[in-house]
């Protein structure tokens, strides 16, 4: 709802995007970014206390050594944060697989344009097609089922390199 109040045609920012053809409410720019309002989160969830755990020590020596802020980033930083910036991607993708909501009230269903999947089974369902409704339904299911496998996978994966990490120290330490 604060996409409407915010980007409407009678506020200032949605007239002056109007004005200059972008158009945000009942569009698809409308639905990425109200998908990103309410996805994001998830994100950040995972990052946070990841980040404030680790600290700022390498960025900083990274920086003292002569590093750009776009060199610490792709060298320091990101190496250390990807399983976690990874695991937050694939909750926002499961979130906003099904995101009904926030994208409902900003894209006003027009069929063929502001349709998303969620709002096409209530289309399908409104309109007594049921079969349609469960066929769309079942897709859903299948990338919620995907995203699940991938989370999966990527949980696996993250055991065993902490594994492969811990036995490699207790190496060192009996060396």
């Amino acid at each position: 709802l604060i996409f409407v109040v915010l980007f409407g045609l009678h506020t200032p920012a949605g007239g002056w995007l109007a004005q200059h053809g972008v158009r945000v409410i009942f569009a698809v720019p409308g639905i990425i970014v109200a998908t990103l309002f309410v996805t994001l989160p998830f994100v950040a969830r995972e990052l946070v206390p990841l980040m404030q755990e680790q600290g700022s020590e390498d960025e900083q020596a990274a920086i003292t050594l002569g590093a750009g802020g776009w060199q610490t980033f792709w060298r320091v930083t990101l190496p250390r944060i990807k399983w976690a910036l990874l695991y937050g991607v694939i909750l926002s993708n499961a979130r906003a697989i099904g995101e009904f909501g926030a994208v409902s009230v900003v894209s006003g269903h027009i069929r063929g344009l502001t349709n998303t999947m969620p709002l096409h089974v209530e289309i399908l369902y409104n309109e007594y097609n049921f079969a349609g409704a469960f066929a769309v339904a079942s897709l859903l299911t299948l990338f919620a089922l995907a995203t699940i496998a991938a989370k999966s996978l990527l949980e696996w994966r993250l055991e065993r390199e902490r594994a492969r990490a811990a036995e490699s120290a207790a190496a060192e330490a009996a060396a």
